[in-house]
């Protein structure tokens, strides 16, 4: 009887554990599924949840750190992602190649921003030409791009790509500041 009640015992505290690690695993895939929509606010207060339950693991924290980025959080981004780093030094070779790529995008455009807020716009727009065309930053891209002809005083060419944010966002069932910025850009032409 005794063994009944010992195998009962562990069963339970094991089924705890494992239905614990999927509600944190499905909390993930929703934060980062927002993170894929655009709805990076959704995103982030998920993530911060996740974090307050696992704040060392560098899964959590390379995605918090994105969506700080897509949230336009940089310098806050590369902090988390550095994090990041450290805490994946002895993990997953895939997942620290991800973080290094990352911090390089986050560096990237901060030196970028940097450029643009100093009044060299051209500086700017070669940094952006140059990074990796990927997806992952589109809509950053496009709102630096945007601002950076501004800068330039070619308007035209910044509400085309006012535009695609604009395009992109007009259907969303949530929030984005994207889409805010470039309606009031565009209206502001």
């Amino acid at each position: 009887m005794r063994i009944n009640k010992t195998l009962s015992f562990t069963l339970l505290i094991a089924s705890l554990i494992v239905s614990g690690c999927g509600k944190t695993q499905q909390m993930h895939q929703e934060a980062y599924d927002m993170s894929e929509a655009g709805n990076y606010q959704g995103a982030l207060e998920l993530y911060e949840q996740l974090l307050d339950r696992k704040p060392d693991k560098a899964l959590f924290l390379n995605d918090y750190g994105w969506a700080l980025f897509m949230a336009d959080s940089m310098q806050r981004s590369e902090k988390v992602l550095m994090e990041a780093k450290k805490q994946s030094e002895d993990g997953n070779v895939l997942l620290k190649r991800t973080i290094n790529k990352n911090l390089m995008i986050v560096r990237a455009f901060r030196e970028a921003k940097n450029y643009l807020e100093q009044g060299n716009a051209g500086k700017a727009r070669d940094i952006y030409d140059n990074l990796n065309k990927s997806w992952k930053a589109r809509d950053m891209r496009l709102k630096y791009y945007a601002l950076t002809y501004e800068s330039m005083g070619e308007q035209e060419k910044a509400n085309e790509y006012w535009q695609q944010i604009v395009d992109k966002y007009a259907q969303a069932d949530f929030d984005s500041h994207f889409y805010d910025l470039a309606v009031r850009k565009i209206k502001m032409d």
